[in-house]
């Protein structure tokens, strides 16, 4: 889970991460729209403005459903909202054809029907670049990962992360997160890390 059923907030030492609210979009419109940003996001691209609200409808109904989504990071020192760090619902392909990576899908509705698919729990964070080199992401992602794990054990939680995301890959490795496997989002290749705790053998 990202955050329980009456729990609206977690905190670590100078953070607090609590659910994404409307008043929000307009930075999270900013920063996606941010070609460095956005670099190693998805499909690499920009988001335009309607992609980022209806994926931040996207987060707030899997609050609902799933327990699961992004969080929104503030700092604690002034509350400026500098990111966003939670756990994500991905949806894994099993049994790729000979020769192929396995798929991942963050929206169920984009997985073909005729293929076999295992959910996990996805670790990812996107923060303003102003404030990266600052251990904000480090500080949020280690935070989220031991709510989630000692909350309620989870069984797996991964991340997958671009090869060139140098700082991302050095945050899930100082934690344990080992290297599993590769694996293709939206056309473009990536790490899949898993965390410590989980099973690995997918």
């Amino acid at each position: 889970m990202t955050l329980a059923h009456g729990t609206d907030r977690i905190e670590s030492e100078r953070l607090i991460l609590r659910r994404i609210e409307p008043a929000d979009f307009e930075f999270f419109a900013r920063i996606h729209a941010d070609p460095v940003v956005a670099r190693y996001i998805g499909s690499g691209r920009p988001r335009s403005i309607q992609e980022t609200h209806a994926l931040l409808e996207e987060f707030c109904e899997a609050y609902e459903s799933l327990e699961l989504g992004p969080l929104a990071v503030l700092r604690k020192s002034d509350g400026v909202l500098i990111g966003r760090c939670g756990l994500n619902n991905m949806a894994l392909e099993v049994n790729a054809a000979l020769g192929k990576l396995p798929r991942v899908w963050f929206q169920r509705s984009q997985v073909p029907s005729d293929t076999n698919v295992i959910f996990e729990r996805e670790l990812g964070y996107t923060f303003d670049r102003s404030y990266w080199g600052q251990g904000y992401a480090s500080e949020a992602a280690a935070r989220v990962f031991e709510y989630a794990f000692f909350t309620k054990p989870l069984g797996r939680i991964v991340s997958v992360i671009h090869p060139d995301n140098t700082r991302s890959i050095k945050i899930v490795e100082r934690y344990g997160g080992r290297l599993q496997n590769n694996v293709m989002l939206m056309g473009q290749e990536l790490y899949r890390f898993i965390w410590p705790g989980g099973a690995t053998s997918v």
